[in-house]
């Protein structure tokens, strides 16, 4: 991903581009050298401005130099120094130059454009000249913004009618928070009451209550809220998370009449009345309150918020408590729990924690800082985690990947985080596809199942929108969750819900039988968006597969699988259509396909264990990568680490081997 630096580098790029060369009057009764001194000085500006760099811009200031309410230069430049400005842009297309003599000149207005609250401020900057040279008198507001920028559908320049929503479940009658989109005959999004019109959609940028999905701007609503429009005909559209129908109503509204818009919701299927409970492993950023708010609008159980590090920036970390939050109630639970992060070991959800594990994360930039060090293993965070009843699982499986084999071969995962981005099912990228990572896992004989995060970092993505079905016995806790998930009783999915049985057994059972028995297997799905194709899945191979013809909804496969050896099963669906969820275009990702998957059924043939000597020398050749890294680029404190790990994934390695020589 581009953090805030490089994003504004590029944005500044652009404007040197030729944004300054159209951006001032034709004409004026002063040289042009003195133009281009104000040009150039305003782009040094501007480009150290942005790019946190104090030095560069401190030679443009005057001694006495003013920012805003009488801030002195010194003040200025620290906080330049430290990006706390939160600029991403500057234009000066608008900007025209006034001279007042030969020693001053003001420029405005200058529109500096803030990511906090997404706005645009005019300033005027005054120049002087000092010991012969201009410098940056001061820059203080501007009386408005210039008409281009002025939107003119703001609700602010409008006079506005509050029209009052409820919103219901259709059967029970019981009020439901949801997420909502209006929008006038225009196409113009108005936004509930207590929501922004243009939300910010940069990474870490005031995430949270607000999301946009294909370039329509959703608000998270309770179940009854105001809308303030001016008059005019609209249309609402009304979604909750995977297991409503959305809906879609238009209404007028005249100073004369405005109208009670009640909405009843319907609900399509209710997993929860069969005992799966719907939850999001790895979200990142959300404050409780809004957790709680997107948890209520998606139907989603559980969200775990995750504490990390990025860099020298330390995010949810003051939110831990070591349990469920105070505001998590029989519906919805929120949990801050931790993401343990490594730029080529990988990064772990970690869950169910009661103490915070450190190092957040460490090594490189990406995670750590430059030149950090590159101790401890991700095996030892997760020996901190089990130690306190915690949960590991593998995030946006299997990429960053370093350690993965290592710490399969260890037993220190409890799940793996399949579905995250793009399409774990494809075969033909330039990386092997995250499904065939896991099957090859599970023919080694390593029982770990599948759970699934969406890795919310933006206001672009879903909270839920991927993932993991949970099924357990008892209460609703989280506790029970967790537990349901180390059992192996989950499926994840992007919509369709995907049930599956083999002689009866659930999702994580074992089946004991003897070779040559036939498991009569049982795949269904329902699902609001047609899947293709469902397929049974044998220790990592396609053995059935049935087509979606009628392009139905719903779809039930019975069929038959031989047993020739200790074995795992499992059911998949899959359609190509993407879903304008997991969208992300810095990392070219344009969606994530309609598709389900759940963890295995288990048989035990004769007491043997499942075992791959093929798939095992495949994971040794992992080990083997890591232990390389780990004797050369790898930078440790002391020599002794570097020993200490070396064994540690040569230990690993061995447990792959001995599987390759059996």
């Amino acid at each position: 991903m581009l953090n805030s630096k490089s994003r504004r580098n590029i944005v500044l790029l652009i404007l040197l581009t030729g944004v300054f060369i159209t951006a001032w009057s034709p004409s004026y009764p002063h040289p042009d050298d003195e133009m281009e001194k104000i040009q150039i000085i305003l782009l040094k500006w501007a480009n150290g401005f942005l790019n946190g760099d104090s030095a560069a811009v401190a030679p443009l200031l005057a001694e006495d130099f003013k920012f805003d309410w009488g801030e002195k230069k010194a003040a200025f430049l620290r906080r330049v120094a430290l990006n706390s400005l939160d600029a991403s842009n500057v234009i000066i297309r608008y900007a025209y130059q006034r001279h007042e003599g030969d020693q001053k000149i003001l420029v405005s207005p200058v529109v500096i454009c803030y990511d906090r609250g997404n706005s645009k401020r005019p300033r005027t900057f005054t120049f002087i000249k000092e010991g012969g040279e201009w410098k940056i008198a001061s820059i203080k507001r501007a009386p408005a913004l210039p008409p281009e920028l002025k939107k003119a559908v703001l609700p602010e320049y409008t006079s506005l009618l509050d029209v009052p929503v409820s919103v219901r479940d259709a059967d029970t009658g019981e009020p439901i928070a949801t997420r909502v989109h209006i929008k006038d005959q225009a196409g113009e999004y108005w936004p509930p009451q207590g929501h922004m019109k243009n939300i910010p959609i940069g990474w870490r940028q005031d995430v949270g209550g607000d999301v946009m999905v294909a370039g329509k701007t959703f608000a998270y609503v309770e179940p009854d809220f105001i809308l303030p429009v001016p008059e005019g005909s609209y249309e609402i559209e009304v979604k909750r998370g995977m297991e409503y129908e959305p809906a879609t109503l238009q209404f007028k509204v005249t100073s004369s009449e405005i109208p009670e818009i009640k909405i009843r919701l319907k609900r399509w299927i209710n997993l929860r009345k069969q005992g799966w409970y719907s939850g999001d492993t790895h979200v990142h950023f959300l404050g409780l309150r809004t957790a709680m708010q997107e948890a209520r609008g998606e139907d989603l159980n559980v969200i775990n918020i995750l504490a990390t590090k990025w860099g020298e920036l330390i995010t949810n970390v003051e939110q831990f408590t070591g349990a469920p939050s105070v505001l998590s109630d029989s519906n919805q639970i929120v949990y801050f729990n931790e993401e343990s992060r490594h730029g080529f070991l990988g990064h772990t959800v970690l869950l169910n924690l009661k103490e915070l594990i450190y190092p957040l994360s460490w090594g490189g930039p990406n995670e750590g800082v430059p030149d950090g060090y590159d101790y401890p293993a991700m095996a030892y965070q997760a020996d901190k985690a089990h130690k306190q009843q915690g949960f590991v699982s593998w995030a946006h499986f299997p990429y960053p990947s370093g350690e993965l084999a290592v710490d399969v071969a260890l037993g220190k995962l409890d799940a793996v985080d399949l579905f995250t981005w793009g399409d774990p099912f494809d075969e033909k990228g330039p990386r092997p596809a995250a499904a065939r990572i896991w099957y090859r896992i599970l023919n080694c004989g390593f029982k770990i199942p599948v759970s699934a995060g969406t890795d919310k970092m933006l206001n672009t993505q879903v909270v839920g929108s991927v993932r993991t079905y949970v099924k357990f016995d008892g209460a609703f806790t989280y506790d029970n969750w967790i537990k349901g998930i180390q059992a192996g009783r989950t499926f994840v999915t992007t919509g369709p819900i995907l049930m599956f049985t083999a002689n009866g057994r659930e999702i994580g059972e074992t089946i004991t039988s003897k070779k040559g028995d036939v498991i009569k297997v049982q795949a269904e799905v329902r699902s609001q968006i047609p899947v293709e194709r469902m397929e049974i899945i044998k220790n990592g191979e396609i053995v059935a597969t049935k087509q979606n013809i009628d392009k139905s909804k719903n779809m039930t496969y019975q069929t038959e699988v031989t047993v020739d050896g200790s074995s795992w099963i499992a059911a998949r669906v899959y359609s190509s259509k993407l879903l304008p969820y997991q969208a992300w275009d810095v990392l070219n990702l344009p969606g994530i396909p309609v598709l389900a998957h759940t963890s295995p059924i288990y048989i035990n043939v004769d007491g043997e264990e499942q075992r791959s000597p093929q798939d095992a020398a495949y994971l040794a050749k992992w080990c083997d990568y890591a232990i390389k890294w780990a004797k050369g680029k790898a930078r440790y404190l002391h020599e002794s680490q570097r020993q200490e790990i070396v064994e540690l994934f040569t230990k690993a390695k061995a447990v792959y081997l001995q599987q390759v020589q059996e």
